[in-house]
């Protein structure tokens, strides 16, 4: 650990959803140390096209940054030629070199949602012994999905039971493939949940993520477009076993009632409090590493 004062770190990538990293940086601000944004220098997405975000996103984001935590940084992130899922990968690696070496590293999408982020944060303080050394022992922790697939007036339809792991934090950022780095040797799940609006926008939204997304050559976009559109209150229980990669990921929709995200996020938390975080390794395994870690 090369600096004790930025033990946590957040990476965001910015893209065409931009609007939606203001509800997810509020979850975070009070409890990380430093957060960068990374975005095209020539303002273009993974697949080449344009993307138009207004100067007004840049002063809001500085509004809101009353502990100067949050550092911009446009740079190249497209090149002709190059896959989408390759540049996502090129540009998180890029991203974990602007946070610079050194404690927690966690890369997070502007729709994803670390709602009480501050239980997450506590347990990586309390266990920043295991930042020495990172190029020899690696730790990495997934945490659990609650991927919003659609919403209608009412509410929101959420993929159940909430199985899809995300690969969030690691002491060593060298992302092979998105967020999943070399190292593996060391994963640990967390029993924390992770809001993904995702599928919950407007159509026109949708078709521009499908169209620039890293996973954008991973699959029939146009027939899970369809799929998609065609889902309603009426026959949602029939959408089984259906992630356009991983069938079984997928297993089931169930419904939430709620007016907007802000109310979601406040619901689902009510119902699903976010428990208290341990390090799923024994006793005696914990004490070498604490341990080992003082020299």
């Amino acid at each position: 650990m090369r600096n004790k004062k930025n033990i946590i770190k957040v990476g965001y990538l910015l893209s065409y959803d931009y609007s939606y990293i203001f509800t997810s940086i509020k979850q975070i601000y009070d409890h990380v140390d430093r957060i960068v944004i990374s975005y095209d220098a020539h303002n273009k997405t993974w697949a080449g096209n344009d993307v138009y975000i207004p100067e007004s996103f840049f002063t809001e984001i500085k509004a809101l940054d009353s502990q100067n935590k949050i550092i911009f940084y446009k740079d190249t992130f497209f090149i002709p030629g190059m896959q989408p899922m390759e540049l996502e990968t090129r540009q998180r690696n890029m991203m974990a070199e602007k946070l610079g070496k050194g404690g927690w590293h966690i890369q997070i999408d502007g729709d994803e949602y670390a709602y009480d982020f501050k239980k997450l944060a506590q347990f990586l303080r309390k266990h920043r012994y295991l930042l020495k050394d990172p190029e020899k022992k690696a730790f990495n922790f997934q945490v659990t999905f609650v991927t919003l697939f659609k919403q209608n007036e009412e509410g929101y339809f959420v993929i159940t039971p909430f199985d899809e792991k995300c690969m969030l934090i690691t002491n060593a950022p060298q992302y092979k493939y998105a967020r999943l780095n070399h190292n593996t040797e060391r994963v640990f799940p967390l029993d924390y949940y992770l809001i993904h609006q995702s599928w919950a926008r407007d159509e026109q939204e949708i078709v521009e993520k499908i169209n620039n997304w890293g996973h954008k050559n991973d699959f029939d976009t146009s027939e899970f477009l369809q799929s998609w559109k065609t889902l309603n209150a009426g026959n949602y229980k029939e959408y089984q076993n259906f992630h356009p990669l991983d069938k079984t990921q997928w297993k089931e929709l169930s419904f939430f009632p709620a007016k907007n995200i802000d109310e979601f996020i406040v619901s689902f938390a009510e119902k699903h409090p976010q428990k208290p975080l341990q390090l799923d390794v024994s006793f005696t395994k914990k004490l070498k590493l604490q341990l080992r870690n003082l020299f």
